[in-house]
């Protein structure tokens, strides 16, 4: 009996690929047959056991293998912070441009963790300019968590310091709505715009409703 085969598009994305049915079994076309959800090496690259994943890999576990929700072993250890375990991964070839469902690269992942180190690693790999940043992007994830060093080492890969999202509004107004002090002082020094946020909303109107008094006194005498 041959197996039904179906194809599907579960994203709606332009970078986002084509995944298809063979026999019941999800895969990416570009990795068939290593397709599974949550597996050993996603495990051992996000809590950091190095050792683990060497011997996983060795064993022959597909370097990009990845979950239904596109969650790669890459992606984990970025989430987590583990820079050898990263550069291992990377090493043997996963793809530093991997885009979740939810639209995460480990670009991102690596910006929520706040390891600058790591950043710097992934940048040699992947562009800041990846079109999935314009829905989940790494500068204004790094300065709603505070993350300043990874906000200036994105500028100088050529992010966009006045760069709005819908609904997030510019990395300044992000900063400014968690009250990271420092990323807020460190943007203004590189040129951010005060005048641009979230629509009308600007920094200022964000900085007053939080009560954040530094930032307030920072955006009034830029």
């Amino acid at each position: 009996m041959t197996a039904a085969h179906a194809e599907v598009c579960v994203w709606n994305e332009p970078w986002q690929q084509v995944f298809r049915v063979y026999g019941g079994w999800v895969c990416n076309t570009l990795m068939e047959g290593s397709w599974a959800d949550r597996t050993p090496l996603h495990d051992a690259a996000l809590q950091g056991r190095l050792l683990s994943l060497k011997k996983l890999l060795s064993q022959g576990m597909h370097v990009g293998v990845a979950m239904l929700d596109g969650i790669t072993p890459l992606h984990e250890a970025c989430l987590g912070g583990h820079f050898a375990c990263a550069k291992l991964l990377l090493e043997h070839g996963a793809d530093a441009n991997a885009v979740s469902v939810d639209g995460a690269t480990p670009l991102f992942n690596s910006c929520l963790s706040g390891n600058t180190a790591l950043l710097q690693l992934l940048l040699k790999h992947s562009s800041v300019h990846h079109p999935a940043h314009l829905r989940n992007s790494p500068i204004h994830v790094a300065a709603k968590q505070g993350h300043t060093a990874c906000v200036e080492l994105l500028l100088s890969y050529g992010m966009d310091a006045d760069m709005e999202l819908d609904e997030v509004g510019t990395p300044l107004y992000c900063a400014c709505e968690t009250r990271s002090t420092e990323c807020v002082q460190r943007l203004l020094i590189l040129g951010a715009d005060v005048q641009c946020g979230r629509g009308l909303d600007t920094p200022l109107h964000a900085a007053v409703r939080v009560g954040g008094a530094k930032e307030v006194h920072g955006l009034c005498h830029k």
